[in-house]
C-alpha cells in the first residue's frame, strides 16, 4: 500500500483528511487480513467501508487517488 495523499493540495482541514486516510489505512489492513483468510463476505464489507471512507475523502477535497494498490475495487465501490 502506497499512499500518494498531499494533504497541503486540499482545501479542508488538513487533521481531518489524516484522520480519514488512517482509517482507511485500517481498512486496507483488516480487508488483507480476511482476504489472506478467504473471508469472503468480510472482504465484502471492507470494500463498502473503504469505498465510503474514499468518498468521504473526495467530498471534503481530496483530488488523487489514495492508494495506488487496491484502488480499482475502491473506486468501483465509491462509484456505486
Amino acid at each position: 500500500m502506497t499512499a500518494v495523499l498531499s494533504i497541503e493540495m486540499t482545501n479542508q482541514d488538513p487533521d481531518s483528511l489524516k484522520e480519514l486516510a488512517s482509517i482507511a489505512r485500517l481498512i486496507t489492513y483488516a480487508r488483507q487480513s480476511a482476504k489472506n483468510l478467504n473471508a469472503e463476505f468480510p472482504v465484502w464489507c471492507l470494500d463498502l467501508a473503504l469505498g465510503a471512507v474514499l468518498q468521504e475523502m473526495y467530498a471534503n477535497g481530496l483530488q488523487m487517488p489514495l492508494f495506488e494498490e487496491g484502488t480499482d475495487r475502491a473506486n468501483m465501490a465509491v462509484a456505486h
